[in-house]
């Protein structure tokens, strides 16, 4: 019995660390950014033995849940249906353009030279004729569409450090021990992003409103495909964790 009750204090333990944790990384690492193929069979989970952690994962995997669907989705229905397309897509060309520093020092970091000098040239043309990012003239030009999408998650793989166990993180969603530093890492290092020392001459008030039109605007994409797998599937923890490691698998495999 006290074992029992010592077991239950420390996921307690670790469930309270992890909130904590997240919540000081949550405003721009917000990022569900793995596809939900319906074509795919994500209850075919080839990872099992890649979750030690699953009690404590499912724990997190239901809070996120609730937050995702009462909290998130709401405030994102209307988001979307207050606010015209033209304007959603303006936010999210703007803040896709702010991670270029990631995305060029991932390419560089795995000796991609080539597409190291694409993401510069993109980044230069749509922050300078697209006007920060805003629009997006870089798709007029066929080799600049396409450039897979690089970041530090993969470059710490081609340098063959272990993905080590799945992780369920409080409202950042699935990661890896070897994800999740990488996502910690890039925020500090980009230079560009909202939350950077360069903006620190912006009222506070306006970086909580960009902060928050980034995550509504992830959401707008995400969430769907989010709820579609949670309706489709009998245990949609296990179709969750299935799609992160598979894609991040094909991701590193590229």
């Amino acid at each position: 019995m006290k074992t029992l009750i010592n077991h239950s204090h420390y996921k307690k333990f670790i469930l309270s660390t992890m909130l904590l944790f997240s919540s000081g990384i949550f405003a721009d690492n917000f990022n569900l950014d793995y596809e939900f193929s319906e074509e795919e069979n994500w209850s075919d989970d080839t990872a099992v033995n890649s979750d030690p952690l699953e009690s404590i994962n499912r724990l997190v995997y239901q809070f996120n849940d609730f937050f995702y669907i009462r909290i998130f989705d709401p405030i994102t229905n209307v988001y979307v249906n207050h606010t015209p397309k033209s304007v959603r897509n303006s936010f999210k060309n703007f803040f896709v353009n702010l991670k270029y520093p990631i995305r060029f020092i991932s390419n560089a970091f795995q000796a991609k030279i080539k597409e190291s000098y694409y993401e510069s040239l993109k980044f230069g043309i749509n922050s300078t004729v697209g006007i920060l990012g805003i629009n997006t003239p870089s798709d007029k030009f066929s080799f600049l569409n396409g450039i897979p999408d690089e970041d530090l998650g993969q470059v710490f793989a081609s340098w063959g450090i272990p993905e080590g166990p799945f992780i369920m993180v409080p409202i950042l969603g699935p990661s890896t021990l070897r994800d999740l530093p990488a996502r910690i890492i890039a925020r500090e290092i980009n230079f560009i992003d909202v939350n950077s020392d360069n903006w620190d001459t912006v009222e506070s008030e306006w970086i909580a409103l960009l902060n928050t039109a980034e995550i509504l605007s992830m959401n707008e994409e995400i969430l769907p495909r989010y709820k579609s797998v949670r309706k489709a599937s009998i245990d949609p923890y296990t179709a969750l964790r299935s799609a992160y490691l598979q894609q991040r698998s094909q991701e590193i495999a590229k």
